[in-house]
């Protein structure tokens, strides 16, 4: 762990014992000081207690009725959402796919609700599936009743997580992008079946009826198995493709680019801009930004994104955490717009 996470989770593990922060961010400090550190955020703040009195504001909590809509909703979408990721060759099962999907409505539950909650703005999700093309611009249907005048999009993230991945096609389509963190463990979906009793009353229930275990071993699944608890969540911030409208017009623009040079590659950790994999004008173009800010990256360096390991091979449009517009009067204005 990084000096600076270790001084971030003190801090933050304090402002939950004191109260400061909701007890549900209790055991994801570190978790959400990575994301904090790694996306740069801290470097619109100017000191941990500004930081910590924003993160309360920007935070909402999810609870089981939250988890159960997006499971529902999630199920309805999975068998018709593609298995093989886009752009790879990788293939999910359909549970996999479920509960992939189901975290990223929890991201736009999150939202939803934290509107309600910060401006009493009564937000309609779009859980509507159809063409692509139909409902790629907006993830919100209506606003207190109305069609919102700004197309938003919301994608969700862990609280680890730095980047608002968009990809090439959604960004002419979206006006606002959001990027929401969500404090989703690997424990969550099963704590959520033993939440609603499916463990209990469907599997051990019709394991007694067969036979197949003593009630020894049914006691200990039962008892092996994770309490589902509230789910901490947070908006990271928003992207508003108005204020970066010129430089989208050219698909090989980079805006911003910074990084942590290592010995053997540079980490990009703030970067606003397009992105392809497999395109070498991009690789060139981020060295020649390093370079006017003093980087000393050399030809052969390899280039890598914290946090990501490779992107789908296709055209993405990427910010970093740290980019985005987080504050409460800069949410406010774009409140009034939308």
């Amino acid at each position: 762990m990084s000096a600076k996470i270790k001084e971030c989770t003190s801090r933050l593990s304090s402002a939950v014992s004191e109260g400061k922060l909701p007890d549900a961010f209790r055991g994801f400090q570190e978790d959400l000081c990575e994301g904090a550190v790694k996306g740069r955020d801290m470097d619109q703040f100017g000191n941990y207690s500004e930081w910590i009195s924003w993160l309360k504001w920007s935070s909402v909590k999810l609870d089981e009725n939250d988890y159960l809509k997006a499971a529902l909703h999630g199920l309805r979408l999975a068998p018709s959402i593609s298995a093989t990721d886009y752009g790879t060759a990788r293939q999910r099962d359909l549970g996999q796919l479920w509960t992939d999907i189901i975290r990223g409505f929890l991201g736009e539950i999150a939202f939803a609700k934290w509107l309600k909650e910060r401006f009493g703005m009564n937000a309609e999700l779009d859980f509507r599936r159809g063409s692509l093309e139909e409902f790629l611009p907006s993830d919100i249907r209506r606003i207190n009743g109305r069609e919102p005048r700004l197309n938003i999009s919301i994608k969700t993230t862990k609280l680890g997580g730095i980047w608002l991945d968009i990809p090439g096609k959604q960004i002419a389509h979206s006006d606002i992008f959001v990027l929401v963190r969500v404090g989703v463990t690997r424990e969550h979906f099963v704590a959520f079946l033993k939440k609603i009793s499916v463990i209990r009353d469907k599997l051990i229930s019709e394991a007694q009826t067969r036979g197949l275990l003593s009630k020894e071993e049914l006691n200990e699944i039962w008892n092996v198995v994770p309490e589902f608890t509230f789910i901490p969540a947070y908006i990271a911030g928003f992207l508003d493709k108005q204020e970066i409208s010129e430089h989208i017009k050219d698909e090989f623009k980079i805006i911003e680019v910074d990084a942590e040079i290592k010995i053997k590659k540079a980490i990009i950790n703030k970067y606003l801009g397009f992105w392809h994999p497999n395109k070498p004008e991009y690789d060139k173009t981020v060295r020649e930004m390093l370079r006017t800010k003093g980087k000393n990256i050399k030809d052969g360096m390899k280039i890598e994104f914290e946090g990501i390991g490779s992107f789908t091979e296709t055209l993405h449009f990427i910010a970093s955490s740290g980019v985005l517009k987080k504050k409460e009067n800069e949410w406010r204005k774009l409140i009034q717009r939308i």
